[in-house]
């Protein structure tokens, strides 16, 4: 596990990071490819078969969404375990080959990106958004990529002020104001699970619902659309699908992670 960071000891004067320390300079972190690949970070290998549909999805993002003056994205599904991390993560290293891209985990009661990229941050996006925390220390550069992260530390609980907090909106806004004008993409918890999901809705410019063929019922899918207006649909994600028809425009299909598609469909 990696952190990144040149330490010192000094009292931050925020609550929960353990030891406290005081960044002194923020290193690239030099990600364990073993370990992505592990964690079905699948999106940077050629070979691998997933990593075209993150590159097709990435170019319908490039093309659409983001020509048209789309910087601010949000990952959710309707439910847990229906993929929305892994999309996010594997969507965020495909656009980062062509444009800086900022990862965030905005789900904070179950966040689960740091352990999918290896990461051990010392402080993350909870501290900042509930201990006043300063940003630049809960952010990770990646090493050889444009690619930021802002993992979640340690799992948190009643979060809704601080995602619906003018904190968050006043950290979108900076980020976005650097000159290399990133993308940026958030993980957020699932809209009919967790109330806060409308809370990022309202900031983002547009949302990205992946769905799980089989268990993702079309009332379902119908409802979290409903609930997240006025923010834009940019498309669906068909996760786990054993389908290899190309779904309706703005609807795209990919492979999820090889030990969880039904035995009969792995390779």
């Amino acid at each position: 596990m990696v952190t990144g960071i040149d330490v010192v000891e000094r009292n931050l004067g925020y609550r929960h990071v353990a030891p406290v320390l005081e960044v002194r300079k923020m290193a690239p972190v030099l990600l364990d490819q073993g370990h992505l690949a592990a964690s079905g970070i699948c999106s940077l290998d050629p070979l691998d078969p997933r990593a075209r549909s993150f590159a097709l999805l990435r170019s319908q993002i490039m093309n659409g969404f983001h020509a048209s003056g789309g910087r601010i994205m949000a990952i959710t599904s309707t439910r847990p375990g229906n993929g929305k991390s892994f999309v996010a993560a594997n969507l965020a290293f495909a656009l980062s080959r062509v444009q800086p891209v900022v990862l965030i985990d905005l789900d904070l009661a179950k966040p689960v990106l740091a352990d999918r990229l290896g990461l051990a941050p010392l402080a993350g996006i909870d501290d900042f958004l509930l201990d006043g925390a300063p940003l630049d220390f809960c952010g990770q550069r990646i090493e050889n990529m444009r690619l930021t992260v802002y993992p979640v530390r340690q799992p948190r609980l009643d979060t809704g002020a601080a995602l619906a907090s003018e904190r968050l909106d006043a950290m979108l806004r900076g980020l976005a104001d650097q000159e290399a004008d990133p993308i940026f993409v958030i993980d957020t918890p699932p809209t009919l699970a967790i109330e806060e999901t409308l809370s990022i809705a309202a900031k983002v410019q547009g949302m990205l619902i992946v769905v799980e063929e089989g268990e993702t019922p079309a009332d379902e899918l119908k409802e979290a659309i409903d609930l997240v207006e006025p923010t834009p649909i940019i498309g669906t994600v068909l996760n786990k699908s054993i389908a290899s028809l190309f779904r309706r425009r703005h609807q795209y299909q990919y492979y999820a992670d090889r030990s969880l598609l039904p035995p009969k469909s792995r390779p």
